[in-house]
């Protein structure tokens, strides 16, 4: 009877154990199999990632101690379907052929890829050991000519997704010293993101967009008991061109995880054993605010919780190293989101109405620092229909782009909430508290504390939620594999999110995120700390940062001339980017009063009365029959007023891309060319 007993124990205990990998295998997984670097360490194997679905297992990278790792899991060289490198630095591929070499021992089919020079080195391999190779086929009767046929290798180009066993691969390339691949592994309704090394690359947040587990180069990363200044250190890092480093630092990694929305951000590639985590999380939560984790080797992705009990009180340590995000709670609203937009043709404004009230999950108000309560509000707005540039910059501020107090709400979201990127908060002096408006405080800056949620908004006194930068909750959803409308400015232009054409007149020329010209001044401010502030410009203050002509892709105004999917035949438009300035600070058309701050039109106002004359009869005169942006660019470079612009008088985006808009190659583009789709 006792026999029997304890079989039957052996019996169900084997049952959970199947129960439990049956279940584990019908969730997309990643194992760490080595956190480290070329460093050799006892505690970090060198870089690979396990990714498993089912019965499908792929080996990213073969670093030194692979195989030992797969050894501790029990997974042997015939349980894996692929075979991906990231690149071909020998850290990464270390173990490589003797993993190849035993997968055409065992008769596994096996698909290798990665990019070029993988089909190559793969033959070199079997040049090199073809007599080995041989040898131990000839013990199983077989020969190398006939297991050939069970391995196939890729070289990836372009973008055509791959798939092995039910799992989606995606890739694309990303900047680092040699060519180098990020992946994406979708499956089960979960996805994977594996960076490689690399540099800032702006096609990784596209390929990573609201990934659950981004895995990323861990550069930056602080290592415990080191004393260091790690803001500066990270800040002169940050100031290095891009080209000639090798890995990330901390300020991009966390960019590029903000900017891909991606739920958990997991650091690996060590070249040491300890990291220090709070202050690594610290320089990180300046711009994301996700979960961060630190790889370890045999890491499972996802967590499974650690939940235990003290006295009775269950919980969990697995987020303990996690700073308190401010004001990071998602609620939803017992309000209704009320707006609609509509089109007035003969009085030529685009009238929009609200109810203010977002149309996703806000933080928690009343908070500290926003002591507001949500409310319903009745707005009406009437921007122009029609807008032309004005002759000269209106800014949101009443002392210039960067200074002063706010005088104009920026725009309105395609949800009803407005775009108010300006704070009525200012440097106080030391002695007498007196605000000294030439130094404004920038909201989206951490160092102040307006008690903005996680979509860059708060409530203001009258209970209006309103956007200071880009409103998360709002584009969270949006496709960045093209253009998405993300609101409308006071002087009737469309802002976009982020995203723009390469070729800013070709809609066939692809979607690549677009690039802020502003940039953190270097050095300190140059005030006594009394009456003005002192220290290094951090961000704290609008006049922190200053515009570079040509450093990105966008002008003074945060926008540019362009083809949208609303616009095909152009128009000009804002961008809202994720870093400064986010939304914009001036306009490049004329605002409608009814933005102004602390005046306008009130609500009863007929509908349009307030639009300038001159700008209606401007628009009534273009009878919309030629893109009046064509005939701006012309004012700017067409130096000798032939009516067409040559490579010699081409300026910026249109310069670089001149040949694709060139379709006759002629040497000159016309209307006719910049405007035509294909």
């Amino acid at each position: 009877m006792f026999i029997m007993k304890n079989y039957l124990v052996l019996i169900l205990i084997c049952l959970c154990q199947q129960l439990f990998a049956q279940e584990n295998n019908n969730q997309l997984t990643a194992t760490i199999i080595g956190s480290g670097s070329p460093k050799f360490n006892t505690e970090r194997s060198g870089p690979a990632v396990l990714i498993s679905y089912k019965d499908t297992n792929i080996l990213i990278d073969m670093g030194n101690g692979t195989q030992a790792n797969l050894n501790k899991l029990n997974l042997k060289v015939k349980d894996l379907d692929g075979l991906l490198f990231t690149h071909h630095h020998l850290d990464h591929n270390e173990e490589f052929a003797p993993i190849f070499i035993q997968s055409l021992l065992g008769r596994n089919k096996i698909i290798i890829a990665g990019p070029k020079q993988t089909t190559s080195i793969i033959d070199n391999i079997l040049e090199s050991y073809e007599e080995d190779i041989e040898y131990r086929l000839s013990k199983s009767g077989r020969r190398l000519s006939n297991v050939k046929a069970n391995f196939i290798a890729k070289n990836l180009t372009g973008n055509t997704p791959l798939n092995i066993g039910d799992i989606k691969i995606t890739y694309t390339a990303v900047n680092h010293t040699i060519e180098t691949l990020a992946y994406r592994f979708d499956a089960g309704g979960e996805s994977i993101v594996i960076s490689g090394d690399l540099t800032y690359s702006q096609s990784l947040p596209i390929l990573a967009n609201n990934a659950d587990y981004l895995i990323m180069d861990s550069g930056g990363a602080i290592e415990l008991g080191k004393n260091r200044n790690t803001t500066r250190n990270n800040k002169n890092r940050s100031d290095t061109k891009t080209k000639e480093k090798a890995h990330v630092n901390l300020k991009e990694s966390s960019l590029m995880a903000k900017e891909a929305n991606v739920k958990n951000l997991v650091l690996t590639h060590f070249n040491f054993t300890n990291v220090d985590e709070e202050n690594t999380t610290a320089e990180i939560r300046k711009n994301y605010v996700g979960t961060v984790l630190y790889a370890k080797d045999l890491m499972v992705l996802p967590l499974v919780n650690d939940i235990h009990n003290h006295n009775g009180i269950s919980h969990s340590h697995n987020n303990e190293h996690l700073p308190e995000i401010k004001n990071s709670n998602k609620e939803k609203l017992p309000l209704q989101s009320e707006v609609s937009i509509t089109e007035d043709k003969k009085n030529d404004v685009r009238i929009i109405k609200s109810n203010a009230i977002p149309n996703h999950t806000v933080g928690q108000f009343p908070t500290k620092g926003n002591p507001n309560t949500i409310t319903e509000q009745n707005k009406e707005y009437s921007i122009d229909l029609t807008p032309t540039l004005a002759n000269k910059i209106t800014y949101v501020y009443d002392l210039g782009i960067d200074k002063g107090r706010p005088s104009y709400v920026f725009g309105v979201a395609i949800n009803g909430v407005k775009f108010e990127p300006s704070a009525n908060e200012y440097f106080r002096n030391v002695e007498s508290n007196e605000p000294n408006y030439e130094w404004t405080l920038e909201p989206l800056s951490d160092e102040v504390n307006l008690g903005e949620d996680y979509n860059n908004a708060h409530v203001q006194p009258n209970g209006e939620y309103h956007y200071h930068g880009t409103p998360t909750g709002l584009v969270a959803n949006f496709d960045n594999n093209k253009m998405s409308l993300v609101g409308w400015a006071a002087d009737g232009y469309p802002m976009y999110y982020k995203m723009g054409y390469a070729d800013p007149m070709d809609a066939n020329s692809g979607v690549i995120q677009l690039k802020s010209s502003y940039i953190l001044k270097r050095g300190e401010r140059p005030g006594d700390g009394i009456s003005a502030p002192n220290g290094t410009y951090s961000g704290k203050y609008v006049r922190d940062y200053e515009y570079q002509n040509d450093y990105g892709d966008l002008d003074e105004c945060n926008g540019r001339t362009g083809v949208t999917p609303e616009f095909p035949n152009g128009t000009y438009y804002y961008v809202v980017s994720d870093e400064f300035p986010s939304a914009s600070r001036c306009f490049m058309g004329t605002p409608s009063n009814d933005f102004k701050i602390g005046g306008g039109r009130k609500q009863q106002t007929v509908q349009g009365q307030n639009k300038p004359q001159q700008r209606q009869q401007s628009s009534q005169n273009q009878g919309g029959k030629k893109s009046p942006n064509f005939s701006d660019m012309l004012k700017k470079m067409d130096s000798n007023n032939d009516g067409k612009i040559s490579i010699s008088e081409a300026k910026g985006n249109l310069k670089e891309n001149f040949q694709n808009r060139d379709k006759n190659k002629d040497g000159y583009i016309t209307q006719d060319e910049m405007t035509r789709r294909n």
